[in-house]
């Protein structure tokens, strides 16, 4: 259809072409590495928060999506400036900090910004307190516009969405929710982000040798659904050298829901189903450490101290025992009453996350939905296990890293000029629920930038404070330090 609709638009002149309002992010409807084939311009129809997609980041990671299957196509972000959500009031401005925040998250993560407003009578309007904010925001944009149209993407890491898995996998027998994996995405970004991690995301339908190179490591968080094609793809990619973190149900089910006799990429991780999903009924499993194990002091375990379990996911997957495990799991048991609250098995041999090197390939599986639980919970020691896997398996090398104070997303473009490091801060108690009505400034930023070979810097420039800040160039990185942030700092990278 949209093919037909396209040569339609060029009947009248070679020049025209069809564009529908698209969005959803990683539950968009069409197969968008497709539709990103054929697609010329992407409306990202992603106007603000509503009740389903709370979290302050839903905008960026739309762009991140757009940028997965558009290949540097145009991509526009539609923000709306009136009262987005459940309930919504059309004719009603939303917060100022709400609007910029979307329009930043608009740019920083590759999109171009589109704000409008519906009723305004042609911009006489009863409620006119949108429009400042516009006009003062396109007129930053305008001044420092050149930095502001990335060529690529500089990250090392890369999270397979699987949009099929999104869209018919209804999650567990013990857990089924048409929100299950919308809950599973939601735990994996806001653990990156708390990592300050810079990544990509990659579909599932483009997961040839070429596009994979550029990443150290991939993230498969429960992409229950995978062709054999796809899994062969995986296995390629880590005999190149990649590694890999998987979860709970990945690769159980071919491309039509069907399910396989074990995990696709078994043979690969050395994690073998034994048996269906346990679920935990409210109670959870924990995961013993292995004080036999001939490596205590594994990177996993880092930052656990004075503990001989950690918590486990609400469902897990039985895998088949393995040799020298790290994690064992503890089946979950009773709160109530008090009396009972022990565990009846409190040793095992099931592995609670299994571990293999392969030559600099590193893989890890968690067999159970770690992610989600982790959004259920705010569990502080889940939190920390994905994030020690996530460094592990890139052997903690991050190509920038930003340290201080604050929730903060990054996005680190090449652009004409140069580099272009965007930092959105997401330090307010509305970040995930509801419109920000206040943003926190953040304290000193510290960022470390490693740059390729023959690479010189000339100046460093912060966008919205409109000022340089010095730098220093040694061993192959620069660093410079952002003295503080409101909601939103760009630091331009100009090259010699």
């Amino acid at each position: 259809m949209w093919q037909r609709y396209d040569a339609i638009a060029k009947e009248k002149h070679p020049d025209n072409f069809f564009f529908a309002n698209s969005g959803g992010n990683v539950r968009g409807g069409p197969n968008l590495a497709r539709l990103g084939k054929v697609s010329t311009w992407f409306q990202a129809d992603n106007q603000g928060r509503t009740f389903d997609d709370s979290a302050v980041w839903g905008c960026s990671l739309q762009g991140r999506v757009c940028r997965a299957v558009l290949d540097g196509k145009f991509a526009a972000n539609v923000t709306a400036a009136y009262s987005t959500g459940t309930p919504g009031w059309r004719n009603a401005s939303k917060s100022p900090n709400e609007i910029r925040m979307w329009l930043s998250e608009s740019i920083a993560s590759g999109m171009a910004p589109y704000l409008h407003f519906v009723g305004a009578e042609g911009g006489r309007g009863e409620d006119r307190r949108w429009q400042p904010v516009g006009v003062e925001y396109f007129a930053w944009m305008s001044r420092h516009d050149r930095h502001f149209t990335p060529r690529q993407s500089i990250a090392n890491l890369g999270i397979v969405f699987g949009q099929a898995t999104q869209l018919l996998y209804p999650g567990p027998a013990t857990s089924p929710s048409r929100q299950y994996m919308h809950e599973t995405t939601q735990g994996l970004y806001d653990a990156l982000l708390r990592g300050r991690f810079t990544f990509d995301f990659v579909h599932e339908d483009l997961l040839d040798a070429e596009r994979l190179s550029k990443y150290r490591a991939l993230i498969l968080p429960n992409v229950a659904m995978l062709s054999d094609r796809q899994c062969e793809q995986i296995r390629s990619y880590v005999r190149a050298g990649g590694s890999v973190v998987a979860s709970f149900e990945t690769g159980l089910y071919d491309e039509n829901l069907r399910p396989r006799r074990d995990l696709g990429l078994a043979d690969l991780f050395g994690a073998h189903k034994n048996g269906d999903v346990v679920g935990t009924n409210g109670n959870p499993y924990y995961a013993r450490i292995v004080t036999t194990h001939h490596d205590k002091q594994h990177p996993l375990l880092r930052g656990f101290h004075e503990t001989n379990w950690l918590p486990g996911a609400e469902n897990r997957l039985p895998l088949q025992p393995v040799q020298d495990p790290l994690l064992t799991v503890v089946p979950g048991f009773v709160r109530y009453p008090p009396e009972l609250a022990y565990p009846p098995v409190s040793h095992t041999d099931e592995p609670a996350v299994t571990l293999r090197e392969m030559g600099c390939s590193r893989l890890v599986w968690f067999p159970g939905d770690i992610e989600r639980t982790y959004w259920l919970t705010g569990n502080g020691d889940l939190l920390k296990l994905l994030q020690n896997a996530i460094r592990w398996v890139l052997h903690d090398e991050q190509l920038v890293t930003v340290e201080g104070e604050g929730l903060v997303e990054n996005f680190f473009w090449e652009t004409d000029p140069g580099y272009a490091l965007h930092l959105l801060n997401y330090n307010s108690p509305n970040a995930q629920h509801g419109w920000l009505l206040s943003s926190g400034s953040l304290g000193p930023q510290r960022v470390v930038v490693k740059l390729p070979s023959g690479v010189i810097v000339k100046t460093v420039e912060l966008l919205r404070a409109e000022q340089t800040v010095p730098f220093q160039c040694s061993d192959g990185r620069l660093q410079f330090t952002v003295p503080s942030m409101h909601e939103y700092e760009v630091a331009a990278i100009t090259l010699t």
